[in-house]
């Protein structure tokens, strides 16, 4: 990806959480983040990908993709680009997914340590 592709999608990035903060009125949006912009070269599409804390991701979802029309002006008013792309908001599952590995890992620890005390507390006998 090019420094010029990176500017625009970090910049997509910073002025979507303003409007999503902002400008959008809607309490279950108050947990959403968005993670990452990903344009394609020609500057007509989007992908926006969001991570929301406890709630529910399809639901989000459908609300941000139900306002991406409203999204995208509030998006003209605020960057300039010769074309706007078009927003498709997508689930980031990268936190969950690390939340889940970190669990399994602690697990796993847990087990070893258990382990580790049985056979001190056998010894011992």
């Amino acid at each position: 990806m090019s420094l010029r592709m990176e500017k625009v999608n970090n910049e997509i990035r910073k002025r979507l959480m303003e409007i999503i903060q902002q400008e959008i009125d809607d309490p279950h949006l108050g947990l959403v983040s968005i993670v990452r912009v990903d344009t394609t070269s020609d500057l007509r599409q989007a992908r926006v990908f969001f991570s929301v804390l406890g709630s529910d991701v399809s639901r989000i979802e459908g609300i941000l993709n139900d306002m991406k029309t409203f999204i995208r002006i509030s998006l003209g008013k605020r960057i300039r680009l010769k074309i706007l792309p078009q927003l498709v908001f997508v689930p980031d599952d990268s936190i969950r997914y690390s939340v889940e590995i970190y669990k399994k890992i602690e697990e796993v620890r847990s087990e070893e340590r258990d382990e580790r005390d049985n056979k001190s507390n056998r010894s011992k006998q």
